[in-house]
């Protein structure tokens, strides 16, 4: 049988398929890395790379995927006890929801750790623990497999080991992290700020003389957040392309506006809002705007509307508030607002509603009168995709309810997701949307209405839900994703020879190639990442991947010419800048000598 959805794997690629055996890639002195995607190539979501080394077998994030058949990373040659340690870029579930199935297959080591930020750690253990009660909903309602437990997520918890940003101290031995202390790892690994989520991280790691960077989702989008540290130079760079064919977002003053456009006369009119928000950071952006801003609104927070916060947002913010002083992971202004007003919670505004349970979500809409327009509802609700949490529930009880409302994502809507169902039903100028949801009604039944239904699909009951597309404005502009001009900077900073896109849609991914092939001089190999296909980490590797370009340079003399002395200037800069740090040596000439030294 030929394997459709990944030719380049062999049609015969089982559970004991070794990617790394398979492609003849030998991990040496020479050679100290491969890197091996077991998700998020040429996809968002179920971000996990696998890094091989002489003496150990390393992951880097380990998620699950919101939209699609395959929900987990692809584990295929791992066996037990393979993982001897995993590091996390920070909490989204895309990038830590596969842990606890790892876990339950047994593929860590009995002492491997889970290395990450404090705050990364405090929000992927609430992150994952709603992870696992969805999980255990979606088992239970149908035939899915269930893949993990409540002890696997217990035995992730007790793997967390936090570590701090190194951009002001050297790099971290990763022989001292490992369990087994007999294993001479001769591999360091640098941790930056991503400015993507709060505790969010890059890593660079090196061996030998090589370097690779892990960008993890680059932020620098959200005003609490710093500036995304700087990363080092280096040979290889994975990073992610979510929004690589966007060559810059809107600015969040235009989104905030919009925004507050939309909400002031949704409040005028008595019409609902439900805006699906990601419970992790997009929530937290809100509701700093809503503090700031939220008196501009007309009429009184508790009268004329309600402001509700559902389900984890509310967890994630006390965590948030936990390192509210903390200038590490926070922007100098939030911190000197906390230390000089007393303002600790600044994404709690006064008088929201935090409903606790379905009574209490029940209670939103006996308070809420279309006629008068009084208390009208305005929801925060997870998840931002509308797949899961409480956000579909809101609108199916919106639609059943009401004539008129407004739904309003804020982020990106992943292929399979009822989110991007709606979007493109908008898009294709269709009136009305109908979905099938997996959700149950807040009180014993759903309001009786023509918009939604109980229907059986298979033996498994589910709820036909009919949206008019009328209710949806999709609000950008709040993405904590870099653009394609904030993941160029990123790229220049690392200066590397070879360029793989992950964590990202093919149109994005072929579009940021041709700009940074245009745009960044040091690249002579740019390629996107396969799934279960080695990179080896080497000065001249030889990379089976999709190859957005044989040739790096121009076809034509003069601009080659013109490429070459730009080469020579920024190359002259870069040597300058590094004889500051180096004692006389660039990175280059430093990577060189220890190539040297080990060989």
């Amino acid at each position: 049988m030929v394997n459709t959805e990944h030719p380049w794997l062999p049609d015969d690629a089982g559970e004991a398929f070794d990617p790394v055996s398979h492609s003849g890639v030998e991990v040496t002195n020479d050679t100290p890395m491969a890197v091996i995607p077991r998700g998020g190539g040429r996809e968002v979501g179920r971000s996990c790379y696998q890094i091989e080394t002489q003496h150990s077998t390393i992951l880097v994030d380990c998620g699950l995927s919101q939209g699609g058949d395959e929900k987990f990373p692809d584990f295929r040659g791992l066996s037990t006890d393979d993982v001897d340690a995993v590091f996390l870029t920070h909490a989204h579930v895309d990038h830590c929801g596969g842990l606890p199935v790892a876990e339950n297959r047994g593929l860590l080591d009995d002492d491997a750790k889970i290395f990450a930020t404090e705050p990364t750690i405090q929000i992927a253990q609430t992150l994952l623990q709603d992870s696992l009660n969805l999980h255990l909903r979606e088992a239970g309602s149908s035939s899915a497999e269930q893949q993990f437990t409540e002890q696997d997520v217990d035995a992730v918890f007790r793997r967390f080991s936090a570590i701090d940003y190194t951009t002001d101290s050297d790099p971290i031995p990763v022989r001292d992290l490992l369990p087994d202390a007999e294993k001479v790892e001769p591999l360091t690994v640098q941790v930056g700020n991503a400015a993507h989520l709060l505790g969010s991280a890059w890593f660079a790691f090196e061996s030998h003389g090589h370097r690779v960077v892990f960008s993890g989702d680059i932020g620098n989008r959200a005003k609490q957040l710093p500036d995304v540290d700087v990363p080092p130079q280096a040979d290889h760079l994975f990073i992610e392309s979510t929004y690589g064919a966007t060559h810059s977002h809107r600015s969040l003053t235009d989104a905030e506006t919009e925004l507050f456009d939309l909400l002031s006369d949704a409040i005028r009119n008595g019409e609902p809002v439900l805006i699906p928000t990601f419970a992790t950071g997009r929530a937290q952006t809100l509701l700093l705007m809503f503090n700031d801003r939220g008196h501009a609104l007309p009429g009184t927070l508790g009268e004329d509307f309600q402001l509700v916060v559902d389900g984890m947002a509310q967890e994630i913010t006390d965590h948030y508030h936990n390192h509210i002083t903390d200038d590490m992971f926070y922007d100098d202004g939030i911190v000197n607002r906390a230390t000089e007003t007393g303002m600790t919670t600044p994404f709690l505004p006064s008088g929201i509603t935090t409903p606790k349970t379905d009574r209490d979500r029940q209670r939103i809409f006996e308070r809420f009168s279309p006629a008068t327009g009084e208390q009208v509802p305005i929801i925060l609700a997870p998840s931002g995709m509308l797949s899961g949490g409480n956000s579909p529930r809101y609108l199916a009880e919106l639609v059943a309810r009401y004539e008129d409302g407004h739904v309003v994502p804020t982020g990106y809507q992943a292929n399979g997701t009822l989110g991007a169902g709606l979007q493109n039903a908008k898009k294709a100028g269709t009136e009305k949307a109908t979905k099938l949801i997996t959700a149950s009604p807040f009180a014993a039944d759903w309001p009786q209405s023509e918009y939604v239904s109980w229907v059986e699909i298979d033996g498994e009951t589910q709820t036909r839900l009919t949206v008019p597309t009328s209710w949806l404005t999709s609000l950008s502009g709040l993405s904590a994703h870099a653009a394609q001009s904030g993941l160029l900077s990123f790229v220049r900073d690392v200066s590397p020879e070879n360029v793989a896109l992950i964590h990202g849609p093919v149109y994005a991914q072929e579009a940021f190639g041709e700009h940074l092939m245009e745009n960044v001089e040091s690249i002579e190999q740019l390629s996107r990442a396969r799934l279960l296909t080695p990179t080896p980490i080497e000065r001249d590797p030889s990379i089976d991947a999709a190859t957005l370009s044989e040739d790096a340079t121009s076809s034509s003399e003069d601009i080659r010419n013109q490429i070459d002395d730009l080469h020579d200037t920024v190359t002259a800069l870069s040597e300058e800048i590094a004889d500051t740090r180096n004692d006389g040596l660039s990175e280059a000439e430093v990577r060189a000598v220890i190539r040297e030294m080990t060989e």
